[in-house]
């Protein structure tokens, strides 16, 4: 739990303090509404970034206390009931202001999975249609990479038991056409190095781009199954 609170804290203060300047996008949930949906144009620096969904997932998501710092707030995304979903409308995105995609870019987010229900897929892209990297919580705790978008198996690289608290980082490089995650928990952290781009040509991302993080379970509902979420970030500087 130390080795948790020690980054989260961290890239807590790089939100609040000297990462403005290089922030693509910030979200601590603090000045949404607890028991609303989240503001979808965050407030506060870089301006622009944003949380984008269809109003299909709305029964799905709720601003909610934190259940792992006192007096603050996270976004709850369920497997709630919801009429319309479809294979295109169940993404919750955070989508970062548009910057520079040849350069180095750190993704972060805290979280928490709860309850038995579908695995949760998530997205790190270019806000357009480049996919850098798709990474499942499978659930059985499983945290697996796709190898490739050509049906390959996706690749089991640790596990996150349920109600585990963990910190999320994937550090792009996108010259060297590769990404690092480091996924920070109580006991045994994961770790992937250099591992290949998803579209593997960087000539086939969006440049310049809005940076992205989505989250996404399918149409089953599972009422106990939730993915809190703390606080999300992109950035050029590392947490």
């Amino acid at each position: 739990m130390k080795n948790y609170q020690l980054v989260a804290i961290f890239l807590l203060s790089c939100a609040l303090t000297s990462c403005k300047t290089t922030a693509i996008l910030t979200d601590t949930f603090e000045s949404d509404v607890v028991g609303n949906l989240p503001i979808k144009d965050i407030p506060g620096a870089p301006s622009g970034d944003e949380v984008v969904f269809e109003t299909v997932l709305n029964p799905r998501l709720k601003i909610t206390t934190s259940n792992n710092s006192a007096g603050q707030k996270a976004l709850t995304f369920s497997q709630a009931p919801a009429t319309g979903l479809t294979a295109h409308n169940q993404f919750l995105s955070f989508r970062g202001i548009s910057t520079d995609f040849t350069k180095p870019l750190w993704f972060s987010f805290v979280g928490t999975l709860s309850g038995s229900g579908s695995d949760l897929m998530i997205d790190i892209a270019d806000g357009s249609a480049g996919l850098i990297a798709r990474m499942y919580f499978r659930n059985n705790g499983d945290v697996e990479l796709e190898r490739s978008l050509a049906g390959t198996p996706a690749e089991l690289i640790g596990n996150i038991p349920l109600g585990t608290i963990h910190t999320v980082v994937f550090t792009l490089d996108m010259n060297k056409k590769t990404y690092n995650l480091t996924i920070f928990k109580s006991v045994g952290n994961i770790l992937v190095k250099d591992h290949p781009l998803l579209l593997e040509n960087p000539l086939a991302y969006a440049n310049p781009a809005h940076p992205q993080i989505s989250f996404r379970f399918d149409a089953s509902t599972f009422e106990t199954r939730k993915y809190v979420i703390e606080s999300v970030n992109i950035s050029r500087k590392q947490p």
